[in-house]
């Protein structure tokens, strides 16, 4: 029974962390050479689309061993199109490793990356990576990312005659390299002793940055060159003090609980489950409990189970907490948990693509087979979210960004051997109620032709709190199957509000019901409930909002009243510019349906040296003219139009 830690190697895209990741486990035995990037034969990057872009896109798990202690590398996107499988990646890691370019410094995804790790308190350690490279300087570097990252950084090598042959790593001096003033504002014996002139020696100051960095109070930092191999030797070293280890014998003691972090289907169409463990053990043939996000729980066997060892998945009878176990399942996604939810997890919000697009077969005959390849391809990641329509009969996918979409063309030809051809992108919008509103029909009405009483109070609801569906009739004044008509049928009508988005952050209160045995069906409160539901929502009205993203640009001083006059008239905001060394760094907001076009006009408007990266920002009020959505469904306030149908249906 080994400890571990789990780590991840993040950065901005062309930092080197796939090839960091790639001599990490060269030098540590367990590959005989190091793949390349740019030759396309590296282990993580294991899909061929992977490899000749030069991009990772989907999260890679490895394992090696340093002495007694096991170590699984999680090697995570980069590019801003997949900021989503990176965030629910880190909520399995003990700690990461982030690397940034000796040339091209500190990038705007590097700033993403590293207020996201702080925000959720993981441990990092910063690797400067291509210091052979010519332009490279490390101690600009540095004080970039001491100004843009984090002042708490404790050098722990450095370069010497980087970007020329010569290059080399040296250990820094702990006394000369300010870690005293950096530990004392995280420890105040420490600090107590440096205002009293006492001696603190070298292995003091060791032992308490390794408990700030296991902490996230102080980073430490290493030079390097991944492609060439230097440093890669000393970062390794120093895994265990930096990172906090997981006692695997005394985690396995406690009851059974694991977060599902990844799903992969096989080329058999076996589905993979990565399941981190933070307690107990899992062993074949068991039976555990998956509880979902959405709260329900079920019962699940066990029947193969692999665990990760010398850079392979292998079959194992047990795999121990602090551990990364794999399992066949039809059944379990990213984010269930297996057991119980422990402490130690860092659960983080899955968020929603901002827009949308239609799918279609290129090839008649390839119809059918888009739709199970689609189906199939959201099973593995949550973040692509599809939905076949079977009223217009078109295949609709939320997405994050331009890349994602090329992506999955290019998973669609080569895994499946389906060419496909995408709509014009659609921003998704949603719409909230702005108050309360109230309708009922009651059976013999003139206008109620159905064998059913219906009444429901719409209330505006927290905010991320969705849709909420709540009783005021007694739970036994219907039979079970017309509660679940109603139930059933009130989400679905809500999937298009009186602007044609989907309404949430909404309470639906049922507060009326009837029925007269033995005519009354079913589909009476199926066909009901749309007409008084959104009769409601009508009543109460509502306010439509459209997705914003976070924005981070880096670009030089001599374009910052350009850029900022663009943010603005494509109805941005933005707040107090940084200045530093010639280049200015800009965080701010703007309207998704706008963030393509800065994307593409920022090279222009910086003679190519701005940097752009975006993450989802959440929702605001929508600009006039109110955005319209076209409605799929029959809208139940056309209440001749919807009854004509309805007879047509029956």
């Amino acid at each position: 029974m080994n400890d571990t830690i789990n780590i991840g190697v993040l950065a901005h895209v062309d930092a080197g962390k796939t090839t960091l990741t790639e001599q990490i486990l060269y030098q540590a035995g367990v590959i005989e050479e190091a793949g390349s990037v740019d030759q396309g034969s590296t282990i993580t990057d294991s899909l061929d689309m992977e490899r000749r872009r030069g991009i990772t896109i989907k999260a890679a798990a490895v394992s090696f061993m340093l002495g007694d202690l096991k170590v699984n590398v999680i090697d995570t996107p980069g590019h801003a199109d997949f900021i989503s499988e990176v965030e629910h990646s880190l909520g399995v890691l003990d700690g990461v490793i982030l690397v940034v370019s000796a040339v091209e410094g500190v990038q705007a995804q590097t700033r993403v990356l590293m207020q996201t790790l702080k925000e959720h308190g993981i441990p990092v350690i910063f690797f400067i990576n291509k210091i052979d490279r010519l332009g490279a300087d490390f101690i600009r570097v540095r004080e970039l990312i001491r100004k843009l990252l984090d002042e708490r950084i404790c050098e722990v090598s450095v370069a010497q005659q980087e970007g020329t042959e010569s290059v080399q790593v040296v250990p820094a001096d702990p006394g000369g390299s300010g870690w005293i003033e950096v530990l004392a504002l995280g420890s105040e014996a420490l600090m107590e002793d440096f205002a009293n002139n006492e001696v603190i020696t070298e292995e003091r100051l060791r032992q308490e940055l390794g408990r700030q960095s296991r902490q996230g109070l102080a980073f430490p930092l290493f030079a390097g060159s991944a492609a060439r191999g230097l440093g890669v030797r000393e970062l390794l070293s120093g895994l265990a003090r930096y990172f906090p280890v997981q006692a695997s014998q005394a985690l396995s003691a406690l009851p059974l609980s694991g977060l599902v972090f990844k799903v992969v289907v096989q080329a058999g169409g076996e589905r993979l489950v990565f399941v981190r463990l933070f307690g107990g053990q899992l062993q074949t043939r068991a039976d555990v409990t998956v509880m979902t996000q959405d709260g329900l729980s079920e019962r699940i066997k066990i029947k193969q189970l692999y665990g990760l060892k010398d850079g392979e998945r292998k079959p194992v009878q047990q795999v121990d907490a602090g551990d990364i176990a794999i399992f066949g399942s039809e059944q379990v996604k990213v984010g269930d948990v297996i057991g119980c939810v422990s402490e130690s997890m860092k659960v983080f919000r899955f968020q929603k693509p901002p827009i949308q697009v239609q799918v279609s077969a290129v090839r008649p005959e390839d119809g059918h087979p888009l739709h199970q390849a689609l189906s199939e391809l959201t099973l593995e990641d949550p973040f692509l979210q599809y939905v076949y329509d079977s009223h217009t009969h078109e295949n609709i996918i939320h997405v994050f960004g331009k890349v994602q979409q090329e992506v999955l063309l290019e998973t669609l030809r080569e895994r499946y051997a389906i060419e496909a051809a995408f709509s014009a992108p659609q921003v998704i919008c949603i719409e909230k109620p702005v108050s309360s509103g109230e309708a009922a029909e009651s059976m013999g009405e003139p206008d109620n032709p159905f064998w059913a009483t219906v009444g429901f109070r719409v209330d505006p609801g927290p905010v991320d709190s969705g849709l909420v569906y709540r009783l005021e009739v007694e739970l036994g004044s219907l039979p079970l199957s017309f509660q679940k008509a109603i139930r059933e049928t009130v989400t679905e009508v809500l999937q298009e509000g009186l602007y044609g988005w989907g309404v949430t952050d909404i309470t639906v209160t049922l507060t009326h019901s009837g029925y007269s045995s033995p005519v009354s069906t079913a589909k009476d409160f199926r066909l009901l409930t749309p007409l008084v539901l959104m009769k409601a929502l009508e009543r109460a009205g509502t306010q439509v909002y459209e997705p914003v993203s976070e924005l981070q640009i880096s670009l030089p001083e001599s374009s910052i009243s350009k850029v900022l006059f663009r943010v603005t008239a494509l109805d941005g905001t933005f707040e107090e510019p940084k200045f530093d060394h010639g280049s200015v760094y800009v965080t701010g907001t703007i309207p998704v349906r706008n963030a393509d076009i800065l994307k593409t006009e920022l090279h222009g408007l910086t003679g190519g040296e701005g940097v752009m990266s975006v993450k989802p920002g959440g929702y605001i009020t929508a600009a006039s003219p109110i955005p319209v959505n076209q409605r799929r469904q029959l809208n139940p306030l056309q209440r001749g139009e919807y009854m004509l149908h309805i007879n047509k249906i029956k």
